[in-house]
């Protein structure tokens, strides 16, 4: 049984500044590094790394900001796969 579509977003953090998603030039001078997997219709996260020093405001807005960008991506996708279901279906 499928349970929810899974959608990953990670997180630098470049001093004083939060990157999603960053590019290889980011994420080589990054101060820290956090990901998360979730299940956003089931408010689950399934995967959680984070790597660095982080403040504890910092984290909690790496947290949030993950989440949130994991809950638009899983919208993203589930329009693309009922796309390319009615697509199949024609």
């Amino acid at each position: 049984m499928m349970y929810d579509l899974v959608a990953s977003v990670s997180v630098s953090c470049l001093g004083r500044n939060l990157v999603i998603d960053p590019i290889l030039e980011e994420e080589s001078c990054q101060d820290g590094s956090l990901m998360i997997t979730s299940m956003p219709s089931r408010y689950e996260v399934t995967q959680l790394t984070v790597t660095g020093e982080w403040s504890t405001p910092k984290i909690n807005e790496g947290v949030q900001l993950c989440l949130d960008a994991c809950s638009k991506l899983a919208k993203i996708m589930r329009s693309c796969l009922k796309e390319a279901a009615t697509a199949l279906e024609e």
